[in-house]
């Protein structure tokens, strides 16, 4: 784990660059730095040291010297690989995972990616060919940011490195949309005019007068393959192939922590690592509120034998949030992202490098409630979706409440919007079938919102149509709200604590199984996670395998009245800052800021989802 950085220019201030944007990221790497310059070519590092401490600096030679590679990441097989290609000839000399990459490179190519499992962004520097090649992994566990400007091309782990190099922080206007209705900017795009991620599973060439050619998806989630086999031979599978990717997890030469919920996939997770004999200590975060769970997870960790500590977050964490907003560098519209913050920070003080999280398998085995409440609006039916319209548009909150898991009271505003879905339902898209139930902001709100004609950037329309609602939707998920809401977040946050974070349910063994198993052993009746629930049947106690997913949700409602949330709101909601940001109209944040002061669910979210946009714009832009 670490930070990769470099350009491809002629210019001849190349080194003072490449040095800015290495303590730029000093926190990613505080244990080591390495630096290459050959030609246009100029390759940086900074290292967190997991394994083999002594030996890890980068970048990595083949021992003919010819091939360069920086990586950021882990190889979780590089023992099996290093074993592979040593009956091939090749030498290694160290244990470090990377070292296996500059050789395996010699033997395979572009081929290498399909055999690398783990969780990396990588550039290959080969003296044989007129070009870089940089490629980011499956799921883009790893971020990987780049611009070409100024006739250079410039790539980091962060764009405060690309920032610290010259890169210009300018807005992107034509993302405003995307952000208001997904609180996230959907890669490749970011909410900077001239920096792009390197998608997920995608990799490039950048030739040597720093252009970009040949950019390619080289991984895929899987198509509609069906596995063939009974449940119970299903759940026999999922056993092995999960059991092996917690292990892979584990490897480290420093102290492990596993982030602990109450919930079935971190409570699968930790009893996984237990199983395999993990020497971890687990962490837990509660916020005082009806959704918190940091009682039953310490319960649990006490019952699987592990040391436990528990973090509390309050209304005094807001005074964090610009902070938080700096290092998160993309703005995320939710202050959950706090949070995240504070179970990094407190893992790091415990002094471990590497935290593990069950991160992945709402998203492969539909486990949100938006998966459900979908597919139930899909199987009623023209006239049965009418008919529900007809009764929940007259009828209190708290019905809909009891029918869908909300982390907190819908609300009335809620209720309408799930009204309006179903009216409009037929006339959605897929892409629009799931999207619209998660949205924050909705067509006409935006319409009164945004000053300016609303842009299309069409950065999220990518797979789907290929099979039927469900798989389409999760297929969509691992094209944009993986990497972009809920990768970023923890990767973000654990890193600017340099701290190492783990996702062992992104394994692309166990993605390639899941998308292949059949859509009624994920959603069964009004079970989420069915396959997943059986696996968990065999591992934990009843009461926790059966337990319904509670929202992993930051509170806004019980800290809304706190004298920190009214000065955020007060001081980047005003009328002064809102004219002189010139995107949204006073009429309307007004309004906003009265329906969030009444109260509500949705009300307060979009209220922080502005404040975090202001805060960015002020870190960043002015």
């Amino acid at each position: 784990m670490c930070a990769i950085f470099g350009l491809v220019t002629a210019a001849g201030d190349a080194e003072e660059l490449l040095a800015r944007m290495g303590q730029a990221m000093q926190h990613r790497g505080p244990d080591g730095e390495g630096e290459y310059h050959h030609g246009a070519v100029h390759l940086g590092f900074r290292r967190l040291a997991i394994l083999d401490r002594q030996h890890g600096d980068q970048p990595m030679f083949s021992p003919d010297g010819r091939v360069r590679v920086v990586c950021n990441g882990e190889i979780y097989n590089h023992r099996e690989l290093r074993e592979e290609l040593e009956l091939l000839g090749c030498v290694f000399h160290t244990s470090c995972d990377c070292e296996v990459l500059p050789q395996a490179w010699q033997v395979w190519g572009e081929g290498m990616l399909d055999r690398l499992n783990g969780m990396f962004a990588l550039v290959v520097d080969d003296a044989d060919r007129d070009c870089l090649f940089i490629a980011r992994d499956r799921c883009g566990q790893k971020p990987l940011y780049y611009s070409e400007q100024d006739g250079m091309f410039r790539f980091a782990s962060e764009i405060r490195g690309l920032i610290a190099s010259g890169v210009k922080g300018e807005p992107h206007p034509g993302v405003l949309e995307d952000y208001l209705r997904l609180r996230y900017v959907p890669e490749p795009l970011t909410f900077f005019k001239d920096v792009f991620t390197l998608p997920a599973g995608h990799c490039m060439r950048v030739l040597s007068d720093g252009s970009v050619s040949g950019l390619r998806r080289w991984w895929s989630v899987p198509g509609p393959e069906r596995f063939d086999g009974t449940p119970e031979q299903a759940v026999d599978l999922l056993d092995q192939v999960t059991r092996r990717a917690v292990e892979r997890t584990l490897l480290s030469d420093e102290p492990v922590a596993a982030y602990l919920s109450a919930g079935v996939d971190s409570s699968l997770l930790a009893s996984y690592i237990k199983e395999l004999g993990g020497d971890v200590r687990t962490v837990s975060i509660g916020f005082g509120a009806a959704s918190d769970e940091s009682d039953d997870a310490e319960a649990f960790a006490g019952f699987l034998g592990f040391s436990h500590e528990r973090v509390l977050c309050s209304a005094g964490d807001l005074v964090e949030l610009p902070r938080v907003v700096r290092q998160m560098e993309r703005p995320v519209g939710d202050a959950l992202v706090l949070a995240f913050d504070r179970l990094a920070s407190h893992t790091a003080s415990m002094g471990c490098k590497v935290a593990i999280g069950g991160e992945g398998a709402d998203e492969l085995f539909a486990g949100y409630s938006f998966h459900s409440t979908m597919l139930a609006a899909d199987r009623l039916g023209g006239l049965g979706r009418q008919t529900a319209a007809g009764v929940l548009a007259y009828a209190p909150s708290w019905v809909l409440n009891r029918l869908a898991r909300f982390p907190a009271d819908i609300g009335s505003e809620g209720r309408q919007k799930v009204v309006r879905y179903l009216r409009g339902f037929d006339a959605l898209t897929v892409e629009q079938k799931g999207v619209n139930l998660r949205s924050l902001f909705e067509s006409d709100e935006l319409s009164d919102l945004l000053l300016a004609e609303r842009a299309d950037t069409g950065a999220v329309r990518r797979q789907v149509g290929e099979c039927d609602l469900l798989d389409d939707h999760l297929r969509y998920q691992f094209s944009d709200w993986l990497q972009d809401w809920a990768i970023i977040r923890q990767e973000k946050n654990s890193m600017a604590h340099s701290l190492e974070y783990r996702m062992p349910f992104l394994d692309h063994e166990l993605i390639e199984l899941a998308f292949s198993l059949p859509n009624d052993w994920k959603l069964h009746g009004r079970q989420d996670k069915w396959i997943w629930r059986q696996l968990a049947a065999r591992k934990l106690p009843e009461l926790v395998s059966r337990r319904q997913k509670q929202p992993f949700y930051f509170p806004l409602e019980t800290y809304a009245s706190s004298e920190l949330f009214r000065g955020f709101v007060d001081d980047c909601l005003s009328e002064q800052a809102v004219k002189q940001r010139g995107y949204f109209s006073w009429g309307a944040v007004q309004g906003l800021k009265q329906s969030a002061d009444a109260g509500g669910f949705l009300p307060l979210k979009k209220i922080m989802s502005l404040v975090i946009l202001e805060l960015w714009h002020r870190e960043f832009v002015d």
